[in-house]
């Protein structure tokens, strides 16, 4: 009985009370009919509604009692997990900190002087504020990667980390620790919707061959699309003008690039010159990863002891009525 209300989600606070529920067969059990002053009343036919009554009458009375001790026991539905469809994503933000964001953009003209790292912060708090139904995490990188938000439905988590990066960044461009971190985040939980990696960076770096294989297979076994919003110093190339192959070595963004669009999984970069192109890339970034997916929230535990204090007043005010319908003597005729 216990695992069966494991199982269904359910339990009792106090099991000890149903012991009473031996009471209930008493009224099953026992005759306490009335003694009259009259020798045998076995000639008279039998009344069928009398008969039926009697039976309501103890069955009331034992279903009173067991619905007394159920009540007492203190039953309820345990912690359910109610699982939801919405439109969303499971999105890992990957923010680069590293001394360059702290630059202006290549169009200085559009940029009114904000620098491409408070650009970032502000377009990425909109973007978090915005979506809903996502499941967010963050990571930044430098010269290592730090994760400073779990994937998970907490928000404020998420805008608190963006907070933070007000202090301005520091250190080289570790990219690909950084996505390494971000896709461990994916390992281990159920793929229930599209699952997404956005890169904001500035800048590429050389991968030798044993980290773009690695990086290679841990995009395809955590099924991530990836989204890099370029953010393109003013010394910056652009990755929409290829270099010679000669040339190719001193471009590590085009590097990068070209890496990404081998991993065999979905791939879009957004080059972003100034603050507006960096609000427009996440506005596009908000449409592709509209997908459906599964969530879940927890329900909390629901007492059910009323339920069964409600069935049993309701016995007890039937037995009442039929105490007060009782014949206590014989109507002398």
């Amino acid at each position: 009985m216990s695992e069966f209300l494991q199982n269904a989600g359910a339990g009792l606070q106090a099991p000890g009370w149903l012991a009473l529920l031996l009471l209930a067969l008493v009224p099953l059990l026992v005759r306490g009919h009335a003694a009259f002053p009259y020798p045998s009343i076995l000639r008279l036919p039998e009344d069928e509604l009398s008969l039926w009554i009697e039976r309501f009458w103890r069955w009331a009375g034992a279903l009173a009692i067991a619905a007394m001790a159920i009540a007492l026991a203190g039953p309820y539905w345990g912690e359910q997990q109610l699982e939801k469809v919405g439109r969303g994503a499971h999105v890992m933000i990957v923010l680069d900190r590293s001394a360059s964001m702290n630059d202006s953009f290549a169009d200085s003209a559009k940029s009114d002087s904000e620098s491409k790292m408070a650009a970032a912060r502000r377009v990425l708090q909109s973007f978090v504020s915005q979506s809903r139904e996502d499941l967010l995490g963050m990571v930044t990188f430098s010269t290592s990667p730090i994760l400073v938000a779990p994937l998970g439905g907490d928000r404020e988590a998420v805008l608190a980390a963006l907070r933070a990066t007000e202090a301005g960044g520091m250190g080289f461009t570790a990219v690909a620790r950084g996505l390494g971190m971000a896709l461990d985040y994916f390992e281990g939980r159920p793929v229930t919707g599209a699952r997404a990696i956005l890169l904001v960076s500035d800048g590429g770096a050389h991968l030798d061959v044993k980290t773009q294989d690695l990086l290679r297979e841990m995009f395809h076994r955590q099924g991530a699309s990836l989204y890099w919003v370029y953010l393109r110093s003013a010394n910056g190339v652009s990755i929409k003008n290829a270099p010679e192959d000669e040339d190719l070595d001193a471009y590590p963004e085009h590097q990068l690039h070209d890496y990404f669009k081998t991993l065999g999984v979905n791939y879009h970069i957004y080059e972003a010159e100034s603050p507006k192109a960096v609000e427009e890339a996440l506005t596009d970034i908000a449409e592709l990863k509209n997908q459906p997916v599964k969530y879940y929230e927890a329900a909390a535990r629901q007492d059910l002891s009323w339920i069964f204090y409600l069935l049993s007043l309701l016995c007890a005010a039937a037995l009442f009525a039929l105490h007060l319908t009782e014949v206590k003597r014989w109507r002398a005729v």
